[in-house]
């Protein structure tokens, strides 16, 4: 199975490997990263009073005369402990919906997927396994979007922290994808994969609140950082269009909580998920040099994790 590509995709570009229906192909190897200078750190906190000094924009006033500034009048808590504000969940599904204008409540989006996932969510109520966050991203899906009338074509989804993508998973495929996928705590079992599924290949997924009907600060805050990031790989030939799929895409997401933090980050990387708050643009070249290279967590806007993290600062990248 191929999961690199030496094409140049934009960051939302879907990948096209060659599919399979079980997990039998799944190798290690797709979620190694062709970056070499990607290195885990025994140090897993850093403060950013520790960073100032290769990045002095993070001591300057607002606003940057550098970065691209969020509107003064765009209220941000400021005050409040970000530590402790992920709500828990046992998995993070992303629908991969190619649009990043979603309505303000996407379980209540009839006829969606979102909306039929949530539906039968409901159906399970008082399983442990029933607390699973779901967003709408806009990341491309892999098959042809004039072909997705056709029921046997839907969306992808990327499921953490299994770190697994799971194809073509219409409406009417709900109830056997969600047993499947989401009622598993071990999803090693081949014999009950009957979906197109492959390890997520990208070396890490940055996940930006973007879902503007549900709150402005996201809607505005997301975009202006999407950009920034995009920007900033693209600089250091991080991005999906320098190193196909080993690189690390962008994607602006629906409601995750806390928009009155924005902006919003989710970093996902094999598997492990941190979350920061209060995320501006000045921060984006230090989430990618000490987050997604060396592997710390920067304890000023660490949300924490919305799988079980009783440290709360751990990384084993």
């Amino acid at each position: 199975m191929s999961t690199s590509s030496n094409s140049s995709p934009s960051n939302n570009s879907s990948l096209n490997p060659s599919p399979t229906n079980s997990l039998t192909n799944l190798s290690s190897k797709s979620s190694s990263s062709s970056l070499k200078d990607f290195k885990t750190s025994t140090e897993t906190t850093i403060s950013i009073e520790e960073i100032t000094s290769e990045n002095p924009c993070l001591a300057c006033q607002s606003p940057c005369s550098i970065h691209p500034s969020y509107p003064s009048n765009l209220k941000i808590n400021h005050e409040a402990n970000l530590h402790g504000t992920v709500q828990q969940h046992t998995r993070h599904i992303i629908i991969s919906t190619g649009k990043s204008d979603w309505d303000k409540v996407i379980e209540l989006d009839s006829g969606s997927l979102s909306s039929e996932i949530y539906k039968y969510q409901q159906q399970k109520k008082g399983n442990d396994d029933n607390k699973i966050l779901i967003t709408n991203s806009n990341r491309q899906n892999s098959s042809l979007s004039f072909l997705t009338f056709l029921s046997f074509f839907g969306n992808d989804i990327l499921i953490y922290p299994d770190n697994l993508i799971v194809r073509n998973v219409s409406t009417g495929k709900v109830k056997e994808f969600y047993d499947q996928y989401l009622l598993n705590k071990s999803l090693d079992d081949k014999e009950k994969f009957n979906f197109f599924v492959e390890k997520i290949p990208y070396k890490a997924v940055i996940l930006i609140c973007g879902h503007k009907r549900r709150d402005i600060r996201c809607g505005i805050a997301g975009p202006i950082l999407k950009n920034e990031f995009e920007k900033v790989l693209k600089e250091k030939r991080m991005d999906l269009g320098s190193i196909g799929n080993q690189g690390v895409p962008v994607y602006l997401s629906s409601h995750v909580g806390g928009h009155q933090f924005a902006g919003n980050v989710i970093v996902y990387q094999n598997g492990h998920g941190i979350w920061y708050g209060r995320v501006t643009p000045c921060h984006v070249p230090m989430i990618i040099d000490k987050t997604i290279i060396e592997g710390k967590i920067i304890k000023e806007l660490h949300r924490g994790s919305m799988f079980d993290d009783k440290k709360g600062t751990s990384l084993d990248w």
